[in-house]
């Protein structure tokens, strides 16, 4: 390959399986840049818009005493070195000058990820103990990742090691996600599905990290995934899974779709060699990748590219309308929901007066769209995804629920009797009603105990299944509890507080939470209670009655002691 030619080629559409319908990736241009040289050169990360970071060994003419870990076959490895430069308009990495780490060892470094704000510096580096690198029982030098602090003038300094790292594994590859919440990595820790898997780890704000995750076997497979690079919502990684076009190939698979499965970039990203170390600055629609194909000037080179299009994918479109199931008429303000194959929320929103509701979604597996109104039991319907066809409706028919009334039972008035017999004459009875003392103001007393510093009603604790906001029959029954109380007692005013456990995002846990309390509060209001003494809020998952807070691990009794909901006493 000639190094000032640029390649455009159409990436085609494909099928990732059978069952799921052609997405078609972006177009890109790539080129070999000329700061390559005819030793190795991988790795590119940016620094902020005008600046990258990328490991080279061209100056290391010695060998690396041990064999290197590196998820590849063992060899003897020369030593990598962290080299800086400029971008250029074209591309290409001018002014390159070498990273001097005082506090860093002489031996490999590479796949520098820097924090969004610029702060902190993740990175790659041998096992090192003492200054020497340390084997483990087989004899090979192990990977660990390293952080350091980054000063104003870009110097590197506080060098830890990550606390997940280990003698006996490689802990390797970072990159740190838009929130700094989560860093992903490459391991073949104990528990990977293949030689080396997909980890993602959470940061909390203090900077201590959780127990690392495995991504699952939606990305991971019984081959090797590494150099894992994250934009956004999409990730990106590299794979030598059967599918691959030879090699390592780059794929990508968004995060925020529960059922999403990995997308081959294709050519010209991919070759039949190994290609990897995908990174891509998306407002610019530019980025590099490394890859050891012929036509290259060294063992590996660094690959600049622009993306030309965007990447489309199959959209299908489910619509339809909810019904009364007697009166085959519109059931307005009625709750739909659409969830996936295996029951995460995806979309939920109130019907229009006319009933109707439409989702857009991808062209992969199954779903189930829910129906739910105040007035209706709830029902569902489960929808097959069938390829070629992009467009189904889908009507639910609700079946009106007979709702039986709220009896309060009045309180007696005390009567006095009074019989006065005499002889031949008739029995006279006087009634007495008791007169009624000035009202006093007293104070209310209503079935309620304290609970965290909170007067809550004295009534089972709310619960509602995980990832809805549906009322179910049990909590129903609760709240009548609640309404009946209300009534008995007028003077009072509630505050209906729900809670999430921490699973899910913070702000995505808020809005569940909110749904939830506002569905109590319509249902009470619709059995008589007035508006104005009731409050539905939303604490999401910041009020945790145990433990179970983000990168814990916990039981499912315990989330659900967290995902509840109660009965704070405002006013009486």
């Amino acid at each position: 390959m000639k190094p000032s030619r640029l390649i455009t080629l159409v990436l085609f559409s494909f099928l990732l399986q059978a069952v799921f319908a052609q997405n078609t990736t972006a177009k890109y241009s790539v080129k070999n840049i000329k700061a390559n040289t005819k030793h190795s050169d991988y790795g590119t990360t940016f620094f902020g818009p005008n600046r990258v970071y990328f490991a080279s060994n061209h100056e290391a003419a010695r060998s690396f005493g041990g064999k290197l870990n590196n998820f590849a076959d063992t060899y003897e490895a020369p030593n990598y070195d962290l080299y800086k430069g400029l971008v250029a308009q074209t591309g290409e990495i001018d002014y390159i000058e070498k990273v001097i780490i005082t506090e860093a060892s002489k031996y490999n470094k590479s796949n520098a990820a820097f924090s969004p704000d610029m702060r902190y510096v993740y990175f790659t580096q041998n096992n090192i103990v003492d200054g020497k690198a340390k084997k483990d029982s087989n004899g090979n030098v192990n990977m660990k990742i390293y952080r350091a602090n980054v000063g104003s003038s870009g110097q590197w300094s506080n060098i830890i090691s990550l606390p997940f790292n280990s003698d006996d594994y490689s802990c390797t590859h970072p990159s740190v996600s838009e929130d700094n919440r989560i860093l992903f990595f490459a391991s073949d820790m104990p528990g990977s599905y293949g030689a080396s898997d997909i980890y993602w780890v959470t940061i909390d704000y203090d900077g201590n990290y959780g127990e690392p995750q495995n991504l699952g076997d939606l990305v991971n497979t019984n081959a090797r995934e590494n150099f894992p690079y994250v934009d956004k919502n999409i990730l990106y990684f590299s794979s030598n899974r059967p599918d691959s076009k030879g090699g390592l190939d780059v794929y990508m698979v968004k995060l925020d779709e529960p059922d999403s499965k990995p997308l081959n970039l294709g050519s010209p990203i991919n070759s039949t060699s190994d290609d990897f170390c995908f990174v891509i600055e998306r407002q610019n629609k530019r980025g590099y990748f490394s890859s050891n194909r012929p036509g290259g000037k060294g063992e590996d080179d660094i690959y600049y590219f622009t993306q030309d299009t965007d990447f489309q994918e199959c959209k299908q479109t489910i619509s339809g309308v909810i019904l009364d199931k007697v009166t085959n008429k519109p059931i307005p303000g009625a709750i739909v929901t659409m969830y996936s194959h295996d029951n995460i929320m995806l979309a939920t929103y109130p019907v229009k007066m006319d009933g109707t509701y439409k989702f857009e979604l991808a062209c992969r597996g199954n779903y189930r769209v829910e129906s739910y109104h105040y007035d209706y039991d709830k029902t569902f319907k489960n929808i097959n995804f069938t390829p070629q066809i992009f467009s189904q409706e889908v009507n639910l028919y609700l079946n009106p629920k007979i709702i039986e009334p709220v009896v309060v039972v009045p309180e007696k008035k005390e009567v006095e009797v009074v019989e006065k017999v005499e002889e031949a004459l008739p029995v006279k009875v006087v009634i007495e009603e008791k007169k009624e003392e000035p009202a006093k103001k007293k104070e209310v007393i209503i079935p309620s105990i304290i609970s965290n510093n909170k007067e809550i009603l004295d009534l089972p604790t709310v619960y509602f299944e995980l990832d809805s906001y549906y009322i179910t029959k049990e909590a129903e029954q609760i709240i009548k509890q609640a309404i009946a109380i209300l009534k008995h007692y007028p003077e009072i005013s509630i505050e209906f507080a729900s809670h999430t456990d921490c699973r899910a995002s913070d702000s995505y846990n808020l809005l569940l939470s909110d749904l939830r309390a506002k569905e109590v509060i319509q249902y009470m209001v619709r059995q008589g209670v007035s508006k104005d003494r009731l409050i539905g809020r939303g604490y999401g998952e910041s009020r945790p009655v145990n433990g179970c807070i983000d990168g814990v691990k916990c039981t499912e009794a315990e989330h659900l002691q967290n995902r509840r909901a109660e009965f704070v006493v405002i006013k009486k």
